[in-house]
């Protein structure tokens, strides 16, 4: 009498060649269905490794990067993933470095609606709990927060190029509308536009740079 055969018993070997004589007669969502019964630990176990890859990688990048300047547009009128791209190419044409990892961090989503949720948004952006180093906001934006401290006096960051920007200046902050045009235009639909140092920045060197760029039309 022939010994019943166990799948235990069996090699790896036949074990392989038996699941795929079982799949190749299976048809359509049957076959899916055995795929997925019988792979699905090894699915789940690959597409965990391939996470913990990517974030591995994103991690190393973000480690990498050199941030030179954090700015914040109040109020923008675009607030797209290509947008914020476009803008921090913009700057780094000005401010670069031409280092490999240069950095600029862009926020387009502040706004001054009178919410809850959106006071307390932009209340941290400009505050020292954020990390901005350069915010562009209207008239009333900046005269609520100014009031708190909230803006460097721009000569002591320009230093001696102060009185070449002041030209450029509204109530001692740089002015976008007076200044000539720019990348910066297409983001702000006020005015006038003040382009403002944190007081706490810690990045004014470079946050002086750009507003010598942008006063002088370097794109």
């Amino acid at each position: 009498m022939e010994k019943q055969q166990y799948e235990s018993d069996l090699t790896r070997k036949e074990k392989w060649q038996k699941q795929w004589e079982t799949i190749r007669r299976l048809k359509g969502g049957e076959r899916l269905e055995y795929l997925w019964q019988y792979y699905k630990s090894v699915l789940i176990i690959f597409a965990a490794v391939i996470l913990v890859i990517y974030t591995a990688a994103v991690m190393v990048s973000n480690a990498m990067r050199d941030t030179l300047l954090t700015v914040v547009i109040v109020d923008s009128e675009l607030s797209s993933d290509e947008a914020a791209e476009e803008l921090e190419e913009g700057i780094l044409g000005i401010i670069g470095t031409g280092g490999k990892h240069d950095y600029v961090e862009t926020v387009l989503t502040a706004t001054s609606a009178d919410t809850g949720e959106s006071v307390m948004k932009l209340r941290v952006s400009l505050s020292t709990a954020g990390e901005a180093d350069v915010a562009v906001c209207s008239k009333e934006v900046y005269e609520e927060y100014a009031q708190q401290g909230a803006f460097a006096d721009l000569e002591e960051v320009l230093g001696d190029a102060y009185d070449s920007c002041a030209g450029y200046m509204t109530d001692g902050q740089i002015d976008l509308t007076k200044c000539p045009d720019s990348f910066l235009d297409q983001y702000v639909g006020y005015s006038p536009a003040y382009l403002c140092v944190l007081s706490h920045s810690e990045n004014t060197e470079t946050a002086a740079r750009l507003i010598e760029g942008i006063v002088s039309g370097q794109q």
